[in-house]
């Protein structure tokens, strides 16, 4: 019995800022000429401005593919007098003048017809800030209306109507703008997860219960063992994110050998290749977060093939990650799965020369009060090492099920102040919403499950 995730999405990573004012503009594109390879007969681009204070201003562009399936992409346009792209997130910036060329990173590259690529940007301006009213999208060039420009701080947007080929122009209802999350808590609120892109969409109700999942901070989980250098892009796009917003990233990182002894989320690097996946991954951490070394690699020791070296991958993870600038938790299991003494045993046989402590009930649903005693107890045994707590999930508990149980509910918010003695944070490491695999009806492990999602916020007892 043990929790379940993967997480290796394929368009990530989006602005997050505390909101001045904000405006959301759709650009309608339509293809003219196709001179370049894979050009775009027709694309749609929404260009997003999240938040805007004197100088400087956020932004989100996200690119529907209306042609052929495109296996890269090159969106262009042309900065206003007064523009500048500073840092930018899961794209490949050029600039030459006032002119902009972004690119696909590798990772996102592939596109469907009628799919979307998204990438943010932090940027200064002076003088205007208006929005682009030309893009072309892999050399085809493409045209359409343009819309109202970001307000300045002080001013309030008015809308603009939409022209229509019908004599008397029909109004465009104002878009409801979801604005990002103001970073009160000192764990950072990733605005690119799948709980956010729902809460975007969601209305009503389902929006309101949603919030309680997106606004929250929750773990990055590193699983892509497939490339090492997309992983590491990743890695650095969220905890750059992090750093630059002075908040604390949580990572999990997921890629044992013999993963999960080939269940619902089997897989992980082979056993030649961990340590030097380990190393180019970890050159992607930026500031100091917070990581969650490999959920059940310890509680399952032993139990199956494939594992290798598990202790000495361990022990080099741990190394490679700390000297990289993360803070190492060891994941431990849960209450209800190794005994504290066998618990603690293992640990020791890894070791703490260069971790922090270790993790419990890591996507588990134990309560907050059984792992803090479970935890406190492996603690003494262990010379006084600290833990943290996963509590996305454990609101009603356990019933005894790890793969997507129903009747449970969203645990306590994740804090660094716990004021328990031993007891470093609660965190939400597993996210709340994402399948444990294909069981129970959920879909395969790391998939967003609506349902599943709305109940757990529904039974939170806050």
């Amino acid at each position: 019995m043990s929790p379940r995730t993967t997480t290796v999405t394929s368009v990530r990573r989006k602005v997050a800022a505390a909101v001045a004012a904000a405006a959301v503009v759709t650009t309608g594109l339509t293809a003219l000429t196709s001179t370049a390879a894979q050009a775009a007969p027709g694309c749609r681009v929404s260009y997003a401005v999240s938040s805007q204070w004197p100088g400087g201003f956020g932004a989100n562009v996200t690119i529907t593919n209306l042609g052929d399936p495109l296996t890269s992409w090159d969106l262009r346009w042309t900065l206003a007098s007064g523009q500048q792209i500073g840092q930018l997130w899961n794209g490949a910036l050029t600039t030459s003048g006032s002119e902009v060329s972004v690119r696909n990173i590798g990772w996102n590259g592939n596109v469907a017809t009628n799919g979307t690529v998204s990438f943010g940007f932090n940027g200064a301006w002076s003088g205007s800030n208006p929005v682009p009213g030309r893009f072309t999208l892999n050399g085809t060039v493409c045209t359409g209306s343009v819309g109202t420009p970001p307000a300045t701080p002080t001013a309030t947007p008015t809308p603009t109507p939409t022209r229509t080929a019908t004599p008397t122009p029909t109004p465009t209802p104002t878009p409801t703008v979801t604005t990002p999350p103001v970073q009160n808590s000192s764990l950072y609120v990733d605005t690119a997860n799948q709980s956010y892109r729902a809460w975007q969409a969601a209305s009503g109700t389902d929006k309101a219960l949603l919030e309680k999942i997106a606004l929250t901070p929750q773990a990055y989980w590193v699983g892509n063992w497939a490339d090492a250098s997309v992983a590491q892009a990743e890695l650095r796009d969220y905890t750059g994110r992090a750093a630059a917003a002075g908040r604390t990233a949580t990572v999990v990182f997921y890629a044992i050998p013999g993963r999960d002894c080939g269940s619902h989320s089997g897989g992980g690097v082979a056993e030649s290749e961990y340590a030097r996946w380990v190393d180019q991954v970890a050159q992607g951490i930026q500031g100091r977060p917070i990581l969650i070394l490999e959920p059940d690699a310890l509680a399952q020791l032993g139990d199956c093939a494939g594992q290798g070296d598990r202790v000495g991958f361990l022990k080099y993870a741990a190394r490679s990650l700390t000297q990289a600038g993360a803070r190492v938790y060891i994941d431990a299991g849960h209450s209800a799965w190794l005994p504290a003494a066998e618990a603690a045993r293992r640990l020791q046989l890894v070791g703490f020369e260069h971790a922090v402590g270790f993790a419990l009930n890591t996507s588990n649903y134990r309560t907050t009060a059984e792992s803090t005693a479970y935890g406190q107890e492996i603690s003494r045994l262990t010379g006084g090492r600290t833990f943290v707590i996963d509590t996305s999930r454990n609101g009603n508990g356990s019933n005894g099920e790890w793969c997507n149980p129903r009747g449970r509910a969203l645990g306590d918010r994740p804090t660094t102040s716990t004021g328990v003695a031993g007891l470093d944070a609660l965190l939400w490491v597993k996210l709340p919403g994402e399948s444990d695999g294909a069981c129970n009806g959920g879909p395969a492990a790391g998939q967003w499950w609506q349902e599943m999602a709305l109940e757990l916020a529904r039974n939170a007892r806050w």
